[in-house]
């Protein structure tokens, strides 16, 4: 099954440290706030060098491109 997610249609929201912005494709359970995701795929937008946001208990998996 092929699934297409239109990129116009997904919103840039600040990341929690304000060193950039994510873009959300997908996040379970669906509505799921940064604070209570399950897990997530999104694009990040660096603007400054920093430290990463905490978030407990997640473990983050990054690719560059």
């Amino acid at each position: 099954m092929t699934m297409l997610i239109p990129f116009a249609n997904l919103e840039p929201v600040s990341w929690k440290n304000g060193g950039g912005s994510t873009t959300e494709i997908a996040v379970f359970p669906p509505d799921a706030g940064f604070d209570d995701f399950d897990w997530r795929v999104s694009l990040a937008t660096v603007a400054a060098d920093g430290p990463f946001s905490a978030f407990p208990g997640i473990e983050r998996t990054l690719a560059m491109f």
